[in-house]
């Protein structure tokens, strides 16, 4: 099979000829600055190495940076992927104050790096509705243009670059709209619309949720018969339960991802999937995932409270393909021995590819501490015990 056809015929939920993998191809499964320059020189790959300033990022704030071709080749890497209006790069959008670097997001929010630290983060002086207290105050507000003619400037010729025996995901700028109500507003201060002000929540969430039409409109119309796989955001889950109730989800956020995605749908080529990132302890939400269309869920955060592969192959492996899943990030891949890394890979393969409906990836972007003989030894098993 091609890659193509394997990602396709698990997406099918039926048994390609191995299990397929992801690497870089969404701002979540890829990898950050730091274990990528530690990854190259660990493959004798040092005429990659890059400044921190010259990278290719896919998320500028979290570090998150783009793979190079040649690597994914020679790992055997199904997926490619991209985001149009990709995150910037270093050079021209990162300031200083006092010792902090500094970026501003697509909305205007503010994200902070201390000195010695591997993210940016948002803090109060950061968000830029924090002082919005009206509806009227949401529609004043200079809301950025995400579908201007530059977007889909090259874009045919860019996915097309990326090798038609690929399968291919694209994604978006904005992230969850339920997640960008936080980075504009702050987090108390929008946990405490979602209660005390829901209108105002809601009306903020419908903004976000046009934007993100107007993008995929434009994205769709242009390049919608090349894409395989069209990539969500939305973050509803912490280590141990939702982020919310799953009532506060169904009356205020499930609306607005049933608008999103049936407006999406009806625009996909019929050989294209959804794919909702949504990690941390989320068992209760996904018959309403479900629900509303999604076909792919990323990652299953196995060590996040009801999250268990098995489980969760069994109760909704006929409706949902997990994407990712394929180690514990939190603990092992980053912590183990390359022995302990062997086994959790083929503990997750074993519960979850069979029947297909399973592309292996990490949980989670790989972060700095992952020694790169844990990554050697997670590929090379994926790639030995990954087969039907």
């Amino acid at each position: 099979m091609t890659s193509r056809e394997r990602v396709l015929t698990t997406l099918e939920h039926r048994e390609p000829d191995r299990v397929p993998g992801d690497f870089g191809a969404t701002v979540d499964t890829s990898i950050t600055f730091l274990a990528y320059q530690n990854l190259l020189r660990h493959l004798g790959k040092e005429h990659l190495l890059r400044d921190e300033t010259e990278a290719a990022y896919m998320d500028l704030a979290c570090g998150v940076v783009q793979v190079d071709q040649e690597v994914l080749e020679d790992l055997g890497i199904d997926c490619r992927g991209l985001v149009p209006s990709a995150s910037p790069g270093w050079k021209g959008n990162v300031g200083l104050e006092g010792r902090d670097l500094v970026i501003r997001d697509v909305f205007g929010a503010k994200w902070f790096r201390p000195p010695g630290g591997y993210y940016f983060d948002q803090r109060e002086g950061g968000f830029p509705l924090a002082g919005l207290d009206s509806l009227a105050d949401i529609e004043a507000y200079p809301w950025p243009d995400l579908a201007g003619d530059d977007l889909v400037r090259g874009l045919r010729d860019r996915i097309l670059a990326l090798g038609p025996e690929y399968a291919v995901a694209v994604g978006d700028p904005v992230g969850g709209i339920f997640a960008a109500g936080f980075r504009t507003r702050g987090y108390m201060r929008f946990y405490l619309d979602l209660g005390a002000n829901p209108a105002l929540a809601a009306s903020l969430m419908d903004k976000f949720t046009d934007l993100k039409i107007q993008y995929w409109e434009k994205v769709l119309a242009e390049v919608g018969d090349l894409i395989n796989v069209v990539v969500f955001e939305d973050d509803l889950g912490q280590q141990d339960r939702p982020l919310i109730s799953p009532d506060m989800y169904r009356r205020l956020i499930k609306p607005r991802h049933k608008r999103l995605f049936a407006f999406v749908k009806e625009r996909m080529s019929d050989s294209a999937y959804l794919l909702l990132h949504s990690d941390g302890s989320i068992y209760s939400l996904i018959p309403d995932l479900i629900e509303i269309g999604v076909d792919i869920l990323n990652p299953l955060q196995v060590n996040a409270a009801g999250m268990d592969s098995k489980k969760l192959k069994k109760e909704f492996g006929r409706d949902l393909v997990f994407w990712g899943g394929g180690v514990d990030t939190q603990g092992v891949l980053s912590f183990g021995t390359p022995q302990q890394v062997r086994d959790e890979v083929k503990r997750r393969i074993d519960d979850l590819a069979p029947g297909g409906g399973f592309v292996f990836s990490t949980i989670h972007n790989i972060q700095p501490e992952v020694p790169p003989a844990n990554l050697t030894a997670m590929w090379q098993t994926w790639q030995e015990y990954g087969r039907y």
